[in-house]
């Protein structure tokens, strides 16, 4: 992982505040949930960009052997600091340090729309899912939020820097 994602570990306090168990009813409600049901049954999974480890901890929860690959150090702190289960590797989702066919299912939770390399990040996805495998890739646009949500008023107000 180079100084690209530097960024982000300058960030991670914030998003460990924003974007954690808790904070967001819709994100626990509606898309844990769903993470949960679409991964069902997969014995090992990969959480690409898992941040402080929200879905890892979810999934690790149900019983899946999860790994969470995260770029950021102090995202990857703070997810070891939480527990619940998974294990954490520093990696970008272009650059995963995994065999091919290693996993039966990855999920990437409202992280590829943070991802420059999209590309090599989907083929690094297909390389190291086993055939038949499924992943889970959750988009966030203002699109798809709901009317009076606060989401697009809250990064109006406050970005991150």
């Amino acid at each position: 992982v180079d100084d690209s994602f530097q960024a982000w570990e300058c960030h991670a306090d914030w998003w460990q505040k924003e974007f954690t168990d808790g904070v967001d009813a819709e994100y626990e409600e509606q898309i844990l949930p769903l993470a949960v049901d679409l991964l069902a049954g997969c014995r090992r999974v990969v959480d690409i960009g898992s941040g402080e480890g929200q879905v890892a901890r979810r999934l690790a929860a149900c019983g899946e052997e999860v790994v969470g690959a995260e770029p950021a150090d102090g995202q990857i702190g703070e997810a070891a600091r939480r527990g619940g289960g998974p294990t954490w590797v520093r990696a970008a989702a272009a650059h995963l340090p995994f065999h091919g066919n290693s996993f039966d299912g990855a999920v990437a939770c409202l992280v590829f729309e943070h991802i420059t390399e999209v590309d090599e990040a989907i083929y690094e996805v297909a390389r190291v899912l086993r055939p038949g495998g499924r992943f889970a890739l959750f988009l966030n646009h203002p699109l798809l939020q709901t009317p009076n949500s606060g989401w697009i008023d809250d990064q109006i107000l406050d970005p991150p820097e």
